[in-house]
C-alpha cells in the first residue's frame, strides 16, 4: 500500500444547520502515474465501506460529483497498480459542499478554506517528523560522537517528539465535536502508545462523527483485546497445534506452571528472524525445569516454517496456530511479538526485543 506522507489525511471543519438539503460536492486532481491511466479513482465512505463514486483517470486526471448533506469521512482510493492488490494510492477527506482539489501522488490538497487549513497543518506534522528522523540518522552516523552531544541530541530529540504529540492532542480535542477529531487522534494512535483505558478517556463528550468513525473503531477493538493480555492480567490459554507430533496441543500444557518466554512469529518476518539468535541463546542459557522457550508460528505455511525452524537452529518447543486465534485473543497485529509469563500464569512484560528479553527473563528466574 502506497502511504502517501505521514499524516495522509484531508479534513473539512464545516457543521451543517440540521434539515439543509444535500448540495454538490465536486472533487478534481491528478494521479499522474502511467500504470493508473484508465483505472478508476473511487471515494469511499469511511463508516459504511460504500463506494459513493467511481470515475477514470484520463490524462492523469479525475473528476468526481456527489451530493452531500452533512460532512462525512471519506477516502478516495485507486485501482490497484502493476496488478498488486496492495499497490494503490489513497487520500482520505471529508467531503462537504465546495469544489476540492486533491493530488494522489503529492497529496497535495486545495479549493476550500479548511482544506487549506488542514494540509497547512499536515505540513507542520511532516516537517516535525522530518526533523526528528534526521536527529536519528545524524546520531547513526556520528559514531565518534561524545556521549554528552549524543545525551543532548537525543533529549532534544525527545523534547520535540513530545511536542509534535502534545499539538496532536490539543487539536484532537480542539476539534472532538467534528470529522478532523477522528481523523487526528487515528494518527495520533499511530505514532504515540496509549492503553485502552486512556484512548476511551479521550473519547468521552466527544461527537458521533468521532465514536462512530470505523478505523478507529477497530483499532480500538484491537487495543481493548491487549488490555485483556497487558502486564498484570493472567495469560489467555490457546489451542494450538504441535509441530513436531501434528496433534492439539493447549498452551497451559506447555506451560505447566513454568516462567515461559513466548514469541509470536513467521518464517518471512524479517525482524522476527532477526530476533532468533537472541531466544536461542536465552533457551541454552536458561532452559530447564523451571523456565521454557515457546516460539508459536501464525500468519505461515507449514513449508516454510519448516524450512526456517531447521534453517535457523530453533530446537526448542515450537507450536503453531493456523486459525488466527492465537493473535486475535491477544490482540496481535505485528510481528515479532515476544512476550514473558510468570510461574503465576500472569504476563509480566510484552513487546520484548534484543537485551530486554534476556533482562526480562533473568529478573523472572530471580538470577
Amino acid at each position: 500500500m502506497t502511504k502517501l506522507n505521514f499524516i495522509s489525511v484531508i479534513i473539512i471543519l464545516f457543521m451543517f444547520p440540521f434539515g439543509l438539503s444535500a448540495q454538490n460536492c465536486h472533487i478534481t486532481g491528478r494521479v499522474a502515474v502511467p500504470d493508473l491511466q484508465g483505472k478508476n479513482i473511487s471515494l469511499l465512505n469511511m463508516n459504511t465501506g460504500k463506494t459513493l463514486a467511481s470515475a477514470k483517470i484520463v490524462d492523469s486526471v479525475y473528476a468526481l460529483d456527489i451530493e452531500v448533506s452533512e460532512p462525512f469521512v471519506g477516502m478516495l482510493k485507486t485501482d490497484p497498480q502493476n496488478n498488486n492488490p496492495r499497490s494503490y494510492y489513497y487520500l482520505r477527506i471529508v467531503g462537504e459542499q465546495g469544489n476540492i482539489y486533491a493530488d494522489l501522488v503529492t497529496d497535495s490538497l486545495s479549493g476550500t478554506p479548511l482544506n487549506d487549513r488542514f494540509y497547512d497543518f499536515s505540513n507542520r506534522c511532516n516537517q516535525e517528523v522530518g526533523v526528528i528522523n534526521a536527529y536519528y540518522s545524524k546520531m547513526e552516523k556520528m559514531i565518534s560522537m561524545s556521549s554528552e552531544e549524543r545525551q543532548k541530541m537525543a533529549q532534544e530529540n525527545l523534547d520535540r517528539t513530545t511536542q509534535l504529540f502534545f499539538m496532536m492532542k490539543d487539536t484532537y480535542a480542539a476539534n472532538k465535536l467534528n470529522a478532523m477529531g477522528a481523523l487526528v487522534l487515528e494518527n495520533y494512535l499511530e505514532y504515540e502508545m496509549e492503553d485502552y483505558e486512556s484512548v476511551m478517556k479521550l473519547l468521552e463528550g466527544a461527537a458521533p462523527v468521532v465514536t462512530s468513525y470505523q478505523p478507529l473503531k477497530t483499532k480500538l477493538v484491537a487495543m481493548e483485546k491487549i488490555s485483556h493480555t497487558a502486564a498484570g492480567k493472567p495469560y489467555i490459554d490457546l489451542d494450538l497445534t504441535d509441530y513436531k507430533t501434528k496433534k492439539p496441543i493447549k498452551l497451559s500444557k506447555v506451560i505447566n506452571g513454568k516462567v515461559a518466554l513466548i514469541d509470536f512469529w513467521a518464517s518471512w518476518c524479517g525482524p522476527c528472524r532477526r530476533e532468533i539468535p537472541n531466544i536461542k541463546k536465552i533457551h541454552e542459557k536458561y532452559g530447564s525445569k523451571e523456565f521454557v522457550v515457546v516460539s508459536l508460528n501464525v500468519w505461515d505455511k507449514p513449508d516454510a516454517q519448516a524450512k526456517a525452524i531447521k534453517d535457523l537452529g530453533m530446537t526448542w518447543t515450537q507450536l503453531t496456530d493456523a486459525t488466527r486465534n492465537a493473535t486475535d485473543k491477544y490482540g496481535v497485529d505485528g510481528i515479532p511479538q515476544i512476550l514473558l509469563i510468570g510461574k503465576d500464569g500472569k504476563i509480566i512484560a510484552r513487546d520484548l526485543r534484543g537485551e530486554e528479553i534476556e533482562k526480562a527473563v533473568k529478573t523472572a528466574l530471580g538470577k
